[in-house]
């Protein structure tokens, strides 16, 4: 009988595991295959059956193609793209290239590109399903951990970047909000094992500091704007009340995991930092100006917030995550007391069960108890932390928060205000996987709400989200859309045709030896003196050489590349190099990383 109670659970538990596996799959399948055949050719016409145009789709076709090519030839940072305006561009040394290597890695496997939007989708979606369940499980029981899941997965604002902007980067957001929060509050409340040991004690923290590291340089790998927006909101609903705890040595880990985390990122992010005075960076700012995105902002004039239905859409979304985070708040500061005793009589369950013994029968020892203290004071500081954070984003997106946003340095890297919903989609997430959990009768009126709430997800997500993008016209490629902002300063927005290489006079010939994006390597032969004229925009890192001697570059009336060569047979190679910061960003990125696993081997092995 003992032994047998012992494996029983042991047994059940991977079949609890795979359960919870299928749900996540089974959500995401819901969340997201729709969009690949609600769409339709509306030459043709009735009735769907393809992926729709998105507002970003085209752009990102183009460059997760550009990127591709450049992987093949054995590229391991693609930084320019050769065809961008037909003269290329430095796309991806600004724009965050981390969301192209999964999209690489996915058309690595299926050969396919429409293939390749529907893996990464789904893996992106399934991901952040499982990120979510993953950091609500520090806090709430299975089922509302489940609970959270699905209200993330099907968030009005989650499902908009798939659905109607085809927001690749910001999408993968979804994945690292969840787990910087689990290791950033696990690095200022948990502090290791509970152990005699203080090595022990220790390797827990340099695992969760290497944990905080690795996912906010993933955030920054693949989008800064919405992990800048991140550190605003959390950073500061985590510092006050870590600052009033006395917890400075834990606030000190956190900010150094973070400054860790860029390192990681290095490679992209800080020459992205420095050169971007080299490209049209502030076209975007004059495009679409940050302070005139704020919700119902009538006065501003950039926007038309009445007459176009997705910015009206934003503003009611805005509304729907900001009610039931009001509503999820009232409830449980009715009941803050019930989230402590749900944890406790939570984990004293899972504890004797993984024992064995029937819940009902478990004991307390003093050690337990002092655990089951910890979880109720954890779950309590979770709510907290998640209502606050509801409750600034949704302030933050206002036009009331002016005063307050004018003195927040570089806000503007946001874009959009209103990609805070994201933030709010978490916390109300979170929130009612919180409410979901109290209780022990599915009658219990906070249940009712979870309920309700989810239901509500559900229907705005279909009316809002999915209903208009029924039949809308389907994907086709187009290369000749780009990003102005990433291309050089001063580029003439023309683009006139012309070879990838001529010579000006045609005073003899050119013979390609080898080209890729970022190396041409020709033979020229000229009867007199001549200059070559590249399809290429010039940018810091192009260097020529003529027969192994730095050659200057001129440009030309596009700012494409010209370069002047004598009369004569010449090896002329044109070369896109590492900057000095560049070269910096490189070494440090492999040394993190480098670093990055040694904590993780070394520590984890002795933990």
């Amino acid at each position: 009988m003992t032994s047998s109670s012992v494996i029983r659970p042991k047994q059940s538990d991977w079949k609890s595991k795979l359960a919870i596996a299928l749900v996540l799959v089974a959500l995401t399948s819901i969340a997201v295959l729709p969009f690949f055949v609600i769409g339709e050719d509306q030459k043709i016409g009735c009735c769907g059956g393809a992926m729709p145009v998105t507002h970003d789709s085209w752009m990102h076709y183009n460059q997760m193609n550009a990127f591709w090519r450049s992987l093949v030839w054995g590229i391991v940072y693609p930084r320019w793209d050769e065809h961008t305006h037909g003269y290329g561009a430095p796309t991806t040394s600004f724009y965050p290239p981390g969301v192209y290597y999964l999209t690489s890695a996915v058309y690595f496997v299926t050969r396919d590109w429409l293939s390749t939007w529907v893996g990464f989708y789904w893996l992106t979606m399934l991901a952040s399903a499982a990120a979510i369940w993953i950091y609500a499980r520090q806090s709430l029981s299975r089922g509302a951990s489940l609970v959270a899941a699905a209200v993330y997965v099907f968030a009005p604002y989650h499902l908009l970047n798939q659905y109607q902007r085809g927001a690749i980067s910001e999408f993968t957001s979804f994945i690292w909000i969840p787990l910087c929060l689990l290791f950033a509050e696990k690095l200022i409340y948990r502090r290791g094992a509970e152990s005699a040991e203080g090595a022990q004690r220790e390797n827990p923290r340099w695992l969760n500091f290497a944990g905080l590291a690795a996912n906010f340089g993933a955030f920054l790998w693949t989008h800064p704007p919405t992990a800048y927006q991140f550190l605003l909101v959390f950073g500061m609903c985590l510092l006050i009340p870590a600052i009033k705890a006395g917890k400075w040595r834990e606030l000190g880990f956190v900010a150094a995991a973070l400054v860790f985390g860029s390192l990681l990122a290095a490679a992209y992010f800080y020459p992205a930092i420095v050169e971007q005075r080299l490209v049209n960076g502030d076209d975007v700012e004059r495009v679409w100006p940050y302070h005139a995105s704020y919700v119902f902002d009538y006065a501003q004039t950039v926007y038309d917030r009445v007459n176009n239905p997705f910015f009206v859409r934003l503003d009611r979304i805005w509304v729907f995550n900001l009610t039931a985070i009001l509503i999820l708040s009232v409830a449980l500061w009715k009941n803050r007391t019930a989230a402590g005793q749900r944890s406790e009589y939570r984990l004293q369950a899972e504890e004797t069960e993984d024992q064995g013994i029937p819940a009902k029968a478990g004991t307390l020892n003093a050690a337990k108890a002092g655990t089951l203290n910890a979880a109720k004071a954890g779950t309590l500081n979770a709510v907290w932390l998640w209502i606050a954070a509801g409750l600034l984003a949704s302030f933050l997106m206002t036009k009331f928060s002016v005063p307050f946003g004018r003195w927040i340095p570089k806000i503007e890297i946001g874009v959009y205000s209103w990609r805070m919903l994201t933030l709010t989609s978490f916390a109300m997430a979170m929130l009612v996987g919180a409410i979901s959990d109290f209780g022990f009768r599915i009658s219990d009126w906070r249940r009712l709400v979870a309920i309700l709430i989810l239901a509500c997800t559900v229907a705005m997500s279909g009316w809002y989200v999915v209903w208009p993008m029924w039949r809308a016209q389907s994907f086709e490629p187009n290369y000749e859309h780009y990003n102005y902002a990433t291309l050089p300063r001063e580029s003439s927005r023309a683009n006139p045709p012309m070879p990838p290489v001529q010579l000006a006079a045609g005073n003899g010939s050119i013979s390609h030896e080898w080209w890729t994006p970022v190396f041409r390597q020709l033979r020229v032969s000229l009867s007199e003196a001549d200059q070559l004229q590249f399809r290429t925009r010039n940018f810091a890192g192009w260097t020529a050489t003529i027969d192994g001697q730095i050659a200057p570059i001129h440009e030309g009336a596009v700012k494409n590349i010209l370069v002047d060569v004598p009369a004569g047979e010449h090896r002329i190679i044109l070369e896109y190099r590492s900057t000095p910061i560049r070269r910096f960003g490189n070494w440090a990125t492999i040394l993190s990383i480098a670093l990055l696993l040694s904590i993780i081997i070394f520590k984890g092995r002795n933990s």
